[in-house]
């Protein structure tokens, strides 16, 4: 049975989502998409900079459904598709979707799991990043994978412009998996048989330490890891580097790096 044969639901947020689901009617047609879920109409999104077009007028353009809580349909589809939607799924809900669904995780899997993934990447060090897409789960981020894709990391990348060039690649690979669903070439591999096997080390990064990152004053850091800490805070409008960071920075001749500003989807 193909996957859009009793309607794709789509969940999301932000321009990366916009993008996604224009491309799945560009190639289905809209009557294969059977709702949209994404944002309060009624507010104005944080990153409404990053896109021409919100999900919801997506959907009054196109005459399908829009919610703004999965609570409030039940059978409008049996596959779903979430693009960095910020809630976790429960089993109840992933029940009603009987071909499934895939998630679109703009980092790479099992390694980065979690909020505020580019944040953690530069204060790892990491030599490359990637994007993810993954089939939905109970537990977040740990569905078997589908499709991924890996991109260096850049000299004095900052998490916006880490951010920036990701949801570019994420895009991307989103439409690759997306046409390989579509004619039935799809693969996958088990996150857990990767892990077992040694192959990548799983982590987790809650919201809560990235808060415990913009109160952390008193830890003792070198000019360097300074500079580091600010490119990886970065991230405007949602995170800015606090004061005292800005400070430190400042007094030892720093923020001379690029911002990532053109941000993108």
């Amino acid at each position: 049975m193909s996957i859009i044969e009793n309607g794709v639901v789509f969940v999301g947020t932000r321009g990366l989502a916009t993008r996604c689901i224009l491309f799945i009617i560009e190639t289905c047609g809209k009557g294969a998409v059977s709702a949209i879920l994404g944002a309060n109409r009624n507010e104005k999104t944080w990153w409404n900079a990053e896109t021409a077009e919100e999900l919801w007028e997506v959907a009054d353009r196109y005459g399908i459904p829009y919610f703004e809580s999965i609570d409030d349909f039940s059978c409008h589809g049996s596959f779903l598709v979430s693009v960095i939607w910020p809630q976790i799924f429960s089993a109840h809900t992933l029940a009603r979707f009987v071909q499934g669904g895939i998630n679109l995780h703009p980092a790479p899997l099992p390694q980065y799991r979690g909020s505020f993934t580019r944040t953690h990447a530069i204060l790892n060090n990491d030599k490359s990043f990637g994007v993810t897409v993954h089939y939905l789960s109970e537990l977040a981020d740990r569905g078997d994978i589908v499709g991924e894709l890996q991109f260096p990391v850049m000299p004095s990348e900052t998490a916006l412009s880490l951010e920036t060039r990701a949801q570019h690649y994420a895009y991307a690979l989103f439409c690759e998996v997306w046409l390989r669903l579509l004619d039935g070439s799809v693969t996958s591999q088990s996150q857990a048989a990767l892990i077992a096997e040694g192959k990548r080390e799983p982590r987790f990064y809650s919201k809560r330490m990235m808060s415990e990152l913009l109160d952390s004053a008193d830890i003792p850091r070198s000019a360097e890891q300074l500079n580091q800490l600010y490119r990886a805070l970065f991230l405007p409008p949602r995170i800015t580097p606090p004061k005292w960071l800005v400070e430190r920075v400042q007094a030892n001749g720093g923020l001379g790096i690029h911002s990532g500003s053109d941000s993108e989807a």
